[in-house]
């Protein structure tokens, strides 16, 4: 049973590093150039396509954040809302806002925590990259923060500042990389079995004996 389990461990790291190096490898050749928007443009927009971005006027929301932490001695990734002047206004005059875009700040001291200075004073431009897919966060993660008077859009944006595209060729690698390797392991669960049925039946039989 443990050899089963460390391939299915295996295979899925080696199609996270695949997938990895194919959205690379869009953001390469389809968003290599830095699309600049003020913030205001993006809360008035039904989807952001851009994936390589610059946001201008941006607001940090400072009463409320998630933190992610491994352990209670590690550093801890903090996530915080960034708004426009306007919405800021409105949550402070107890009028509803609708969040659209997160800032994701990976690696902090976890020291500021306690010291409440986890959001950068200084949040009016921020530039990175869009998350998506395996990177981005679920919805179940936003329910701390979301209030009567904070809700998030549907279409939001977490964006890591800072992070640029990685150059084609190492994409390239770890797509291929990953693909091979991955395609290995999913082959080995039918090397002796004509499906993935009797392969199972096969391991925890052997397991039994």
């Amino acid at each position: 049973m443990r050899t089963i389990i460390n391939k299915i461990i295996f295979g899925c790291l080696f199609i996270f590093l695949s997938w990895k190096g194919f959205d690379g490898l869009i953001i390469n050749f389809f968003h290599s150039s830095t699309d600049t928007y003020d913030i205001i443009q993006i809360e008035q927009s039904d989807n952001l396509s851009s994936r390589n971005i610059e946001i201008l006027n941006g607001i940090a929301f400072k009463d409320d954040f998630i933190y992610f932490e491994s352990n209670q001695y590690s550093s801890v990734d903090i996530v915080y809302p960034l708004m426009s002047s306007e919405q800021e206004e409105k949550y402070y005059n107890s009028e509803p806002i609708n969040i659209k875009v997160l800032i994701r700040l990976n690696n902090q001291d976890r020291n500021c925590l306690s010291n409440g200075n986890c959001i950068p004073n200084d949040s009016t431009t921020v530039n990175g990259l869009v998350k998506t897919g395996l990177d981005n966060l679920r919805s179940g993660d936003f329910e701390s923060i979301e209030s009567e008077l904070v809700k998030f859009d549907e279409d939001i944006i977490l964006l890591e500042p800072n992070d640029g595209p990685i150059v084609w060729y190492w994409n390239l690698m770890m797509f291929i990389g990953g693909t091979l390797f991955g395609f290995v392991i999913l082959k080995s669960f039918f090397r002796r079995a004509s499906n993935f049925e009797e392969y199972w039946k096969m391991v925890t039989e052997k397991e039994e004996s």
